[in-house]
């Protein structure tokens, strides 16, 4: 079968990270879009390596980790934003202390820590949302943007209480089927063949390394490994679907989410989208959007291959998405680097120059 992206293959992005696949990830997928259509898309190695083998396809599903954050919990916060549903300036009623909004949430300004093992504060849901709005402890409201695992976790059980439902439904009747993308492009709990679902971390050493340190046990894993269970610790505890993880996607799908918060895409209010794309308050620390993080943002390595303007997120499994307003670009990169244990190395430099590569070929479109 004719393939009319051999060439593209051969001098794209994608040619940079096969030679890489050794050091760097068993497997990836990649995607480059520009106004809706695929400049190029890739795919090498293999999507497991234990307990069994399977090559990546252009059909493999990837735990998308943090990128659950604005591809799930952002879109369908600013969704529900456009359909009156959730008012994003309104403080949270009963948290303690300082008031903050789900504004503040979003753009990870409402003071709560990076990450805690929220397992070992509570034994169910309900503990778990109290512990969060009452107990967990909190710096002042707006003054730094600090990336928060934690307050997506709180946005996340704020939009299964007001929107009525769980997140995985609520992401498919909200954001998924409206924007045309299946089940076998993205969301929770996939169902299908595990032999088209990347693997993470064979025996999650990693957490549960990090969660002893806390004091904490990391909830258990399967026999066969994190495969086809999404890999975050705190997901699993939630029963799979969280506010900050537990999203599986394909390039495909992934770059249909993302094409949400481009003006074409008419999914959200031009509001709406202004609050994607636009830094909060905080004088101090990243540069936060509703959802995403802004290529300006202070240490970030990918964040100078980009334009100003520009923004984009990255996932603990090694996944990234990146975005261009101008030309409304995409840049996908999907890996399972942490498959079969994590490797204890940077993957900030590898990202970077697929980015540069990437956009090289974007521009020459």
């Amino acid at each position: 079968m004719h393939d009319p992206l051999k060439g593209a293959r051969a001098r794209g992005p994608g040619a940079y990270l096969r030679t890489q696949l050794g050091a760097a990830t068993p497997g990836f997928s990649c995607g480059i879009y520009m106004a809706g259509r695929a400049l190029d898309r890739d795919f090498d190695g293999d999507a497991v390596l234990e307990p069994e083998r399977h090559p990546v396809s252009p059909w493999t599903l990837y735990d998308l980790a943090s990128l659950t954050k604005p591809l799930a919990t952002a879109l369908l916060a600013l969704r529900a934003r456009d359909l009156g549903l959730l008012d994003l300036e309104r403080p949270l009623p009963g948290a303690a202390g300082e008031p903050f909004t789900p504004l503040d949430l979003l753009r990870h300004e409402a003071g709560f820590p990076a990450w805690v093992p929220l397992y070992g504060r509570a034994r169910t849901r309900e503990e778990a949302r109290e512990w969060l709005l009452r107990r967990c402890l909190r710096d002042p409201v707006g003054e730094r943007a600090v990336y928060s695992c934690v307050g997506y976790l709180l946005l996340g059980f704020l939009l299964e209480e007001l929107l009525h439902g769980n997140l995985g439904a609520l992401f498919r009747s909200h954001v998924a089927d409206p924007l045309g993308v299946t089940e076998r492009e993205a969301c929770f709990h996939p169902a299908g063949p595990l032999a088209e679902i990347a693997a993470t971390e064979r025996h999650g050493a990693h957490e549960a390394e990090m969660a002893r340190r806390d004091g904490a046990e990391a909830p258990r894993v399967p026999a066969r490994g994190l495969w086809g269970i999404v890999h975050d610790g705190n997901a699993r505890f939630l029963g799979g679907a969280a506010g900050n993880a537990g999203l599986f996607g394909t390039v495909s799908g992934v770059a249909k989410l993302a094409s949400a918060f481009l003006p074409a895409s008419g999914f959200l209010s031009p509001a709406s989208r202004e609050l994607a794309w636009t830094p909060g308050r905080a004088p101090e620390g990243e540069a936060r959007t509703a959802g995403w993080k802004r290529a300006a943002s202070p240490g970030w390595t990918a964040g100078a291959a980009l334009p100003p303007g520009a923004v984009g997120h990255e996932g603990f499994t090694g996944t990234s998405v990146w975005m261009e307003p101008e030309g409304e670009k995409v840049y996908i990169l999907l890996t399972n680097r942490i498959h079969p244990r994590h490797p204890g190395t940077e993957f900030g430099a590898i990202r970077a120059e697929f980015l540069r590569r990437a956009r090289t070929l974007a521009e020459r479109a």
